[in-house]
């Protein structure tokens, strides 16, 4: 067994909530208002009922706080200890498919992803983690197929689900491919959310990394998911890039 220093347990900070509006992964969020999301700028303003951005954010559902979460940190540790191992073609008993479908089985406040198509099956398996904890996606390329009209006509199948689409024919469409789970563990690469993308990194045909390191995690929202969610339309699909502006938000 290797040493373990519990003065590590002191650099445990897993972010304390989202932002309402633009998702983004915050990781201190102090008592003095007002309080300015560093991603979108949106502003949070003090209240009676809220007399804090943390106590607003947790009335709203966005509190990212976990029941015991180093437990949920360990489990979350030895899976990507797993995938890496098969990565590395060290094991073949844990494909990359298998390392992602537990981990969206094991999420427990939040799954955001951003890809470049997806398949029925992964849109499946999102939708059933959805009927746990909130889903939000970014997918680009869409075509207006049997899948987009899954997503655009079938919203009760996982309330917890939302999506932002961009269509093929987009000149600002997202490439990233980006899968985060709770704030404290992501997948990012080059396999959009298909079964094939996923099934060739297998044969080392595709590129995956697992990134546990919680601040790369919170980058990863932050830089690439966040402003993106934030500065879609919802009325239409954007045709250039949004950059985002700051104004007051919820009453906080």
């Amino acid at each position: 067994m290797q040493p373990f220093d519990i003065d590590s347990l002191l650099r445990f900070a897993p972010p304390h909530a989202l932002c309402e509006r633009c998702c983004a992964l915050l990781t201190s969020i102090p008592d003095a208002l007002p309080y300015r999301c560093p991603v979108c700028g949106v502003m949070y303003l003090p209240t009676d009922d809220y007399p804090t951005a943390g106590h607003y954010l947790e009335a709203r559902g966005l509190s990212m706080a976990l029941a015991d979460p180093v437990a949920h940190a360990q489990k979350l540790a030895l899976l990507a200890r797993r995938a890496r191992a098969s990565l590395n073609g060290q094991t073949t008993d844990y494909p990359p498919m298998r390392a992602l479908l537990e981990a969206l089985n094991t999420a427990q406040r939040c799954i955001h992803f951003t890809t470049f198509g997806i398949s029925a099956f992964l849109l499946g398996a999102l939708k059933l983690a959805a009927q746990r904890v909130p889903v939000r996606g970014i997918i680009s390329g869409i075509k207006r197929d049997e899948i987009y009209r899954d997503l655009t006509t079938h919203a009760g199948d996982a309330p917890l689900m939302q999506t932002r689409l961009f269509g093929q024919d987009s000149q600002w469409f997202p490439h990233q491919k980006i899968i985060i789970i709770d704030g404290l563990f992501a997948f990012k690469g080059s396999a959009n959310m298909t079964d094939i993308g996923w099934r060739k990194a297998a044969q080392g045909r595709e590129h995956i990394e697992v990134i546990t390191d919680m601040r790369e995690v919170a980058e990863l929202n932050n830089r690439f998911f966040s402003p993106v969610w934030v500065g879609f339309d919802r009325a239409e699909q954007p045709t250039e890039p949004i950059i985002p502006t700051s104004s007051t938000y919820g009453g906080v």
